[in-house]
């Protein structure tokens, strides 16, 4: 040691064990001559005993001396100080501590006059970084006597417990924080608790949870908690981008980001205005990650520069995963519940929709069993039979194309399709609806081709549903309009209406499985619940969206389509209609029928012998196996699903034998999805048909099979 600094006045520096501290070495290069003190020659020798045992002290130690309250401190202390180190030595520790001394003040008045005073883990706020901190310390302050007996100074001997105190508190909130969550069911509820309790527990002045939509533009937030001071949140939707691009990258990144004073951190200092908005000028911002991408953040807010600890961090993203966690948890539970709440109006929806064809077929059979009866009502009743059958095969449709939406595997066969033609193929589907309820027809569209990359039968489908629910839930006579427009690289179809409108509540849900408006007992407008979901899955596959909006009950719907625009290529045509003309009378063919159901093939065998064909019915593969060689069958209607030999295993072998393979293989099943279409046409099958078969489709292929008969004869 500098022996002209003598404070060591009683050990020589060569004899110490311990090498000389830095802050021995601040002190000994001190100008302590421009205090109040004077050369330290001049000090009292119970202030300088004080020192020697001050930097001596491996725990953090720190005197305040004299009238003007001159600061001395050890290494250990210098932690405590924070930023404040560069001007404390020497310095008033009422400058140096202005924002504590109303609370240290008068108690080292007390220790002034002689009175020791301490305590166990008491919370000083202090701003040893620019920040208000709370903090924690077990603390001695002990007077030290000056040359006459007198207090001179305070000796302040202590140990900062902060993280102690702070991880019980942590352990106990946390503890508090499951048992409040536990009793909760509600996604809300859960977040707004969570953030209360947070938002308090750390003293934030906001706290809150925002949700990203999918394609991370915006942040909204349904509810948060303030302080009283700060401005709620709640209900507002912002462009992430006004953030700060550095900001948004380390949240996309799974970092969690905390900003101590928005207006002095250079990631934020160009955005401090979109945040003044909000009247944040201090953050934590923790974001919470699913499949690798940021699906929500959890926020705490100070409207002043405040400064975020590593157990502030901690324990925000500690219960930012927790809660989140009992969120998604809440949200599948519920959605279970309303998923079975949904099945269980599903199944009586389609007991309803079945059992109303069925009593008009029961009635009708019963009237064409009776005998005798007059040719015109045996007509009338033959019609109904196949308009309620008609009836039932859609809604099998229906639920054969759920069952794709349900599974994901909703396929389309994209070219470039005119979306002009798809309108007007829609129209001409529900031309019969609109006609029924006098409803007026607008369409509004632009000369050009508006040219997408789509499945034509798709898409009409699409716009078929949508216009068919227009017509179904509007009054008779009111107007529906279509409009089609391309809007840079996008097309955009509307369809109006003045119908009934949708409730706000029922709003959101409007593209779910199996949902529908309020229901009565009469079911007058009918259906499943499932188109507006099939639609929505379409749309989406062919890389577009849809929007349904409504001002309410009995104030109309819009429904707005927007899918991306391609090049005006050769746009494909549309496709020729499904079902063939049946007008001329078939020459008489030899037909094997193989169907297991054994009442399907009698009908239909009846039906085909009464226009005069020669009809063979077996009900397994194996029968048709041995009957077919030496029948020489010139068509072959076959069951796929039979119960010994599936039918494609039964036509491969037909096939493979001469006898057979001139013939005219037409695949009947209850399987009429695209792929299976698909997969009879690719194995080799002439033609497929989804049961209950359609006789003019039926009739008119026979009329062809025939044609090729004759052609064929030499």
């Amino acid at each position: 040691m500098n022996m002209k600094w003598p404070i060591s006045h009683d050990v020589d520096a060569q004899s110490r064990r311990d090498p000389v501290g830095r802050m021995e070495e601040r002190m000994i290069a001190f100008d302590w001559e421009a205090t109040s003190l004077g050369a330290p020659s001049t000090w009292p020798s119970t202030l300088k005993s004080a020192v020697r045992v001050l930097l001596d002290c491996r725990l953090p130690m720190y005197l305040a001396w004299g009238p003007d309250f001159t600061q001395f401190y050890n290494d250990a202390y210098v932690p405590i100080l924070g930023d404040k180190d560069n001007a404390a030595l020497g310095n008033d520790a009422r400058v140096t501590w202005s924002e504590i001394w109303p609370t240290i003040g008068p108690m080292w008045a007390q220790v002034l006059e002689g009175q020791g005073i301490g305590s166990e883990r008491f919370k000083l706020t202090i701003e040893r970084y620019g920040y208000p901190e709370d903090c924690y310390f077990s603390f001695s302050y002990s007077p030290v006597p000056d040359e006459s007996g007198k207090p001179g100074g305070v000796l302040v001997t202590f140990a900062e417990t902060t993280r102690e105190v702070l991880a019980e508190r942590r352990q106990a909130f946390q503890l508090n924080l499951a048992d409040a969550l536990r009793r909760l069911a509600s996604p809300v509820e859960i977040m707004e608790r969570a953030a209360a309790m947070l938002g308090a527990h750390v003293g934030a002045g906001r706290a809150g949870y925002g949700e990203i939509d999918p394609l991370l533009t915006t942040v909204s937030v349904e509810r948060d908690w303030t302080d009283g001071a700060m401005e709620s949140l709640g209900g507002e939707s912002r462009p992430l981008d006004s953030f700060g691009p550095r900001i948004i990258d380390e949240l996309k990144a799974g970092r969690t980001l905390r900003l101590h004073d928005i207006g002095a951190d250079e990631r934020s200092v160009p955005y401090a205005a979109g945040y003044a908005s909000i009247g944040t000028r201090s953050l934590l911002v923790v974001p919470l990650m699913k499949n690798g991408a940021m699906v929500a953040i959890m926020y705490l807010h100070h409207a002043k520069p405040h400064y975020w600890s590593d157990i502030d961090v901690q324990i925000a993203e500690d219960v930012a995963q927790r809660t989140w966690d009992a969120v998604e948890r809440a949200r599948a539970e519920n959605e279970l519940v309303l998923a079975s709440r949904r099945k269980d109006e599903f199944l009586a929806m389609l007991a309803h929709e079945l059992r109303n064809p069925l009593a008009p077929i029961s009635t009708a059979a019963q009237l064409l069993g009776r005998g005798g009866l007059d040719p015109t009502r045996a007509r009338e009743a033959s019609k109904i039979v196949a308009r309620q059958v008609n009836h039932m095969s859609a809604l099998l449709d229906d639920l054969l194309d759920v069952s794709r939406v349900t599974r994901g595997t909703i396929e389309v066969d994209l070219k470039p399709v005119d979306l002009r033609a798809v309108i007007d193929a829609a129209i001409e589907q529900v031309g019969v609806q609109l006609r029924a309820k006098s409803h007026r027809l607008h369409v509004d569209r632009q000369d050009e081709a508006v040219v997408v990359d789509g499945d034509f039968v798709r898409l009409v489908q699409v716009v078929a549903n949508v216009l068919n629910n227009a017509a179904k839930y509007s009054p008779d006579g009111t107007d529906i309009a279509v409009s089609l427009a391309r809007h840079g690289t996008r097309a955009r179809l509307v369809v109006r209406d003045e119908g009934c409108g949708i409730d706000a509540d029922l709003l959101p849900h409007v593209f779910d499985l199996f949902v529908q408006g309020s229901r009565t007992l009469g079911r007058t407008q009918g259906g499943l619940g499932i188109g507006l979901a099939l639609v929505k899955t379409l749309v989406e596959r062919h890389g577009g969206h849809i929007h349904l909006d409504s001002a309410g009950e009995h104030r109309g719907t819009v429904v707005t389509i927007e899918l991306p625009c391609i090049d005006d290529v050769a746009v494909q045509a549309a496709p020729a209609p499904l079902e063939p003309d049946a007008t001329s009378t078939s020459s008489a063919l030899r037909v094997l029928l193989v169907d297991d159901n054994v009442d399907a093939a009698r009908s239909l065998a009846f039906l085909l012998e009464e226009h005069g064909h020669d009809v063979t019915v077996v009900h397994t593969g194996r029968e048709a196996l041995a009957v077919a060689p030496g029948l020489h069958a010139q068509v072959v209607i076959l069951d796929i699903g039979l119960p010994d030999i599936d039918g494609y295993d039964v036509f491969d072998r037909l096939q493979r034998d001469a006898r057979c393979s001139a013939a005219k293989f037409i695949a009947l099943t209850g399987y009429g999805q695209a792929d299976d279409v698909a997969r009879a046409m690719r194995i080799g099958f002439w033609r497929h048909m989804t049961k209950p078969a359609s006789t003019k489709t039926l009739f008119g292929w026979l009329n062809e099979a025939s044609e090729l008969a004759r052609a064929a004869v030499p």
